[in-house]
Protein backbone atom coordinates (compact mmCIF):
# COMPACT_ATOMS: atom_id res chain seq x y z
CA UNK A 1 0.00 0.00 0.00
CA UNK A 2 1.33 3.59 -1.19
CA UNK A 3 1.38 5.70 1.99
CA UNK A 4 1.19 8.66 -0.19
CA UNK A 5 -1.98 7.75 -1.56
CA UNK A 6 -3.64 6.69 1.56
CA UNK A 7 -2.63 10.26 2.90
CA UNK A 8 -4.32 11.80 0.15
CA UNK A 9 -7.41 9.16 0.72
CA UNK A 10 -8.04 9.60 4.34
CA UNK A 11 -5.78 13.01 4.81
CA UNK A 12 -8.55 15.08 5.20
CA UNK A 13 -10.42 12.96 8.07
CA UNK A 14 -7.03 12.58 10.00
CA UNK A 15 -6.20 16.59 10.23
CA UNK A 16 -9.82 17.57 10.96
CA UNK A 17 -9.44 16.39 14.89
CA UNK A 18 -5.51 16.06 14.93
CA UNK A 19 -5.69 20.20 13.81
CA UNK A 20 -7.90 20.59 16.40
CA UNK A 21 -5.86 18.29 19.15
CA UNK A 22 -2.43 20.46 17.64
CA UNK A 23 -4.63 23.80 17.86
CA UNK A 24 -5.85 22.21 21.83
CA UNK A 25 -2.41 21.46 23.03
CA UNK A 26 -0.95 24.62 21.55
CA UNK A 27 -3.25 26.85 23.38
CA UNK A 28 -3.05 25.25 26.81
CA UNK A 29 1.13 25.37 26.32
CA UNK A 30 0.87 28.70 25.25
CA UNK A 31 -1.46 29.63 28.57
CA UNK A 32 0.60 27.81 30.91
CA UNK A 33 3.53 29.23 29.16
CA UNK A 34 2.17 33.09 29.38
CA UNK A 35 1.16 31.99 33.45
CA UNK A 36 4.66 30.73 33.94
CA UNK A 37 6.02 34.12 32.49
CA UNK A 38 3.73 36.52 34.65
CA UNK A 39 4.62 34.45 37.83
CA UNK A 40 8.44 34.99 36.96
CA UNK A 41 7.28 39.10 36.26
CA UNK A 42 5.77 39.26 39.99
CA UNK A 43 8.74 37.42 41.44
CA UNK A 44 11.22 39.76 39.79
CA UNK A 45 8.90 42.95 40.57
CA UNK A 46 8.78 41.98 44.26
CA UNK A 47 12.46 41.57 44.54
CA UNK A 48 13.05 44.89 42.31
CA UNK A 49 10.23 46.28 44.99
CA UNK A 50 12.07 44.77 48.19
CA UNK A 51 15.35 46.26 47.09
CA UNK A 52 13.75 49.90 46.64
CA UNK A 53 12.28 49.28 50.32
CA UNK A 54 15.67 48.07 51.60
CA UNK A 55 17.52 51.14 50.17
CA UNK A 56 14.91 53.42 51.64
CA UNK A 57 15.19 52.01 54.37
CA UNK A 58 19.04 52.88 54.81
CA UNK A 59 18.30 56.22 53.83
CA UNK A 60 15.51 56.86 56.18
CA UNK A 61 18.18 55.36 59.19
CA UNK A 62 21.00 57.66 58.36
CA UNK A 63 18.69 60.29 58.26
CA UNK A 64 17.79 59.69 61.48
CA UNK A 65 21.65 59.09 62.60
CA UNK A 66 22.59 62.38 61.46
CA UNK A 67 19.31 64.19 63.01
CA UNK A 68 20.60 62.22 66.41
CA UNK A 69 24.18 63.75 66.08
CA UNK A 70 23.04 67.35 65.16
CA UNK A 71 20.38 66.64 68.40
CA UNK A 72 23.48 66.16 70.57
CA UNK A 73 25.48 68.76 69.24
CA UNK A 74 22.97 70.81 69.97
CA UNK A 75 22.49 70.05 73.32
CA UNK A 76 26.13 70.23 73.88
CA UNK A 77 25.79 73.89 72.87
CA UNK A 78 22.68 74.27 75.00
CA UNK A 79 24.57 73.16 77.80
CA UNK A 80 27.67 75.48 77.47
CA UNK A 81 24.99 78.33 77.51
CA UNK A 82 23.71 77.12 80.50
CA UNK A 83 27.08 77.05 82.11
CA UNK A 84 27.89 80.26 80.69
CA UNK A 85 24.48 81.89 81.78
CA UNK A 86 24.98 80.09 85.56
CA UNK A 87 28.75 81.20 85.85
CA UNK A 88 27.62 85.22 84.69
CA UNK A 89 25.46 84.99 87.78
CA UNK A 90 27.58 83.80 90.10
CA UNK A 91 29.96 86.62 88.56
CA UNK A 92 27.58 88.90 89.14
CA UNK A 93 26.67 87.86 92.60
CA UNK A 94 30.17 88.33 93.72
CA UNK A 95 30.14 91.85 92.26
CA UNK A 96 26.84 93.00 94.52
CA UNK A 97 28.19 91.47 97.06
CA UNK A 98 31.58 93.09 96.93
CA UNK A 99 29.92 96.75 95.99
CA UNK A 100 27.37 95.63 98.80
CA UNK A 101 24.11 96.04 96.83
CA UNK A 102 21.09 93.83 97.22
CA UNK A 103 21.81 90.33 95.05
CA UNK A 104 19.76 90.89 91.80
CA UNK A 105 17.00 88.33 91.23
CA UNK A 106 17.40 86.86 87.78
CA UNK A 107 14.89 84.72 86.30
CA UNK A 108 14.80 80.76 86.97
CA UNK A 109 17.17 79.35 84.08
CA UNK A 110 14.07 76.82 82.60
CA UNK A 111 15.18 72.89 83.30
CA UNK A 112 17.66 71.39 81.71
CA UNK A 113 18.10 68.43 80.37
CA UNK A 114 14.92 69.12 79.27
CA UNK A 115 11.58 67.42 80.07
CA UNK A 116 10.70 64.32 78.22
CA UNK A 117 8.56 64.71 74.52
CA UNK A 118 7.31 62.17 72.60
CA UNK A 119 7.86 58.76 72.75
CA UNK A 120 11.86 58.52 73.40
CA UNK A 121 12.38 57.33 77.28
CA UNK A 122 15.83 58.93 77.33
CA UNK A 123 14.58 62.44 76.75
CA UNK A 124 14.80 64.10 79.90
CA UNK A 125 15.56 61.48 81.85
CA UNK A 126 17.52 63.68 84.53
CA UNK A 127 16.02 66.97 85.00
CA UNK A 128 18.41 69.21 86.86
CA UNK A 129 17.03 72.45 89.31
CA UNK A 130 19.26 75.02 87.13
CA UNK A 131 17.59 78.05 89.46
CA UNK A 132 19.95 79.82 91.79
CA UNK A 133 18.73 80.63 95.08
CA UNK A 134 17.44 84.66 95.21
CA UNK A 135 19.32 85.54 98.07
CA UNK A 136 20.56 83.53 101.16
CA UNK A 137 23.97 82.42 99.51
CA UNK A 138 26.00 85.53 100.47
Amino acid sequence: MNFLLLWHTYGDFLLGPGGLAAGWYGRLAATRAQTRRDRLDAGSQALTLAGILAAREQDQAAAVEALRRREWVLAGSVQDVYAEAIAARLIIYDLDATAGRPVRQFRPLPPYPFPAQGNDPAAGATVADTAEPGGDNH
